[in-house]
């Protein structure tokens, strides 16, 4: 099984898929898509887990959402993918 690599940089495409990142060239960027056989690292799990340990802290920046402002978020959502699938 393949790894990941604890010290490359991973984001979200388009596609909702994960990706890593390697060095960003200015002409060109590589983006690798992750696997579901991928494992991750001993090191990536103890990140997690220690991450798991803190609590979320929320503040003026990033305030906890109210239900309204989720539902907002899913309606978004919604018609986003809507639009999306009527497109293709």
């Amino acid at each position: 099984m393949k790894h990941m690599n604890p010290n490359a940089a991973y984001a979200v495409n388009s596609k909702g898929q994960l990706v890593k990142t390697e060095a960003y060239n200015q002409k060109t960027m590589v983006l690798r898509t992750l696997t579901p056989d991928m494992k991750a690292t001993p090191e990536q799990i103890a990140a997690l887990e220690e991450a798991s340990r803190h609590p979320i802290v929320f503040d003026a920046d990033c305030p906890e959402l109210t239900p309204a402002m989720a539902e907002a978020f899913r309606k978004a959502a919604r018609i986003r993918d809507t639009r999306k699938n009527n497109a293709s």
